[in-house]
């Protein structure tokens, strides 16, 4: 902007700067084509606002959505370069941090309460009230996820277990679904929405959470670092259209809700309005106010996000996920938030709570 500015008059340099966002880049000729991975979970709700209110186009960006069931495989289609942009959990980011320096660019929610050890109805109670009965047992469990580091923690803090005396069969979430649904396994990691699916066909409680281990889990917005180099400015405006779905949810609950169960139907999941609140309210998001604190640097140059990437990146050594744990200061930035923020008309289209 600071190359042509200097070339125009003031008066239309005040009107640039007062003019809606929209209404400027709407007269974009051509939509900037950006690849975006996402996941059926709840975070993925902000893409699916913005193509229903029209706000990729706003921003002149016309996007290719691809869906992954889980972290792990998303992760390793980013490493082939097959998207530019996205988001996935903590585990996930930060082994992608490992293998190709992922960026983690901004917090899609957050789950401690939605990552969970799920028993069947028998067993529920009876694994609560003797953990040792879980020994010998086979969990099914989506390793390299975020739900594998909450699975391991309330093994091990909540029941007393140790590694050895269970068992990890890596599957993915709906396979998760079909062998407990099944009976073939009694206990399992999942997490929600397949929590409330499993609840309600077949009556499986849930007996840990990370919630109930104290684990800072989130899933992570992501960007690929050699297009975040070459394309900031498009990372800047993924990061707004998704902030201003985060400020238009707060502003209508009862509609947030519905388009929810619309994201959800659109990808085979089926849940009730109980448990469609009851997702909301269990992981939250955050607006740029919000996430520009947790992004902020300390004294030590690091931030509460980076400090919550190397609690994770530590359980991954510990599981060997990873070899070594990445400098979460290398991958895990504010800048584009900032960018955000030191652009009013950007900052004012991803603090837009109106339709």
């Amino acid at each position: 902007m600071n190359r042509w500015i200097g070339a125009i008059t003031a008066s239309f340099v005040l009107m640039l700067a007062t003019a809606s966002p929209i209404a400027a880049q709407d007269t974009t000729a051509h939509a900037y084509p950006l690849r975006v991975a996402q996941q059926p979970q709840r975070w993925s709700l902000a893409w699916y606002l913005a193509r229903e209110k029209g706000w990729w186009k706003a921003l002149g960006i016309e996007p290719t959505m691809s869906m992954f069931a889980s972290g792990a495989p998303e992760v390793a289609a980013g490493a082939s370069g097959s998207w530019d942009v996205g988001g996935a959990g903590d585990i996930p980011a930060v082994l992608g941090a490992a293998r190709y320096g992922l960026l983690t660019i901004g917090i899609a929610d957050e789950e401690p309460a939605i990552n969970t050890i799920m028993a069947s109805k028998d067993m529920a109670e009876r694994y609560a009230r003797d953990p040792s009965l879980i020994k010998g047992k086979t969990v099914p469990v989506a390793t390299n996820s975020t739900g594998h580091w909450a699975a391991s923690t309330c093994l091990e803090k909540k029941f007393g277990l140790k590694p050895d005396e269970y068992r990890f069969l890596n599957l993915s979430a709906p396979e998760i679904n079909a062998v407990l649904t099944s009976g073939q396994y009694d206990i399992s990691m999942v997490w929600s929405p397949n929590t409330y699916i499993l609840a309600s066909t077949i009556g499986a409680k849930v007996i840990c959470t990370g919630k109930d281990v104290a684990l800072p889990i989130t899933s992570n917005l992501l960007a690929m670092p050699s297009f975040a180099n070459q394309h900031p400015d498009i990372v800047a405006k993924f990061l707004a259209i998704y902030l201003r779905s985060v400020a238009w949810e707060r502003a209508h609950p009862q509609q947030t809700i519905e388009y929810l169960s619309a994201l959800y139907k659109s990808v085979g999941v089926n849940i009730s309005r109980e448990h469609l609140s009851q997702e909301l309210q269990d992981r939250p998001t955050f607006t740029l106010a919000e996430q520009l604190k947790m992004f902020l640097l300390d004294p030590g140059g690091t931030s509460k996000v980076a400090q919550w990437s190397d609690q994770v990146a530590e359980f991954m050594k510990s599981a060997q996920i990873i070899k070594s744990a990445p400098d979460a200061k290398k991958y895990v930035t504010g800048k584009y938030l900032l960018m955000i923020e030191n652009d009013p008309q950007l900052k004012a289209f991803a603090e837009n709570s109106e339709d």
